[in-house]
């Protein structure tokens, strides 16, 4: 796993568990993780973003859903 998807995924286990445990409401989250994904695709650009989501391990943390 290169750093961009261990980036990504990261910031899918903080969102998944901030909406596990109700933190925040969901429009500033909504907000942070926009923030967030835009910062790394400034970074790295959008093909390399879509690249990094598609290697993201299916299954590999804990079940969670997005509302």
């Amino acid at each position: 796993m290169d750093e961009l998807t261990a980036r990504l995924e990261a910031l899918l286990r903080r969102c998944a568990a901030a909406c596990h445990q109700n933190k925040g409401d969901g429009s500033q989250l909504w907000e942070q993780f926009r923030n967030d994904l835009q910062s790394l695709i400034a970074e790295y650009g959008p093909e390399a973003v879509d690249a990094a989501i598609d290697d993201l391990p299916d299954g590999a943390g804990p079940s969670f859903s997005l509302h």
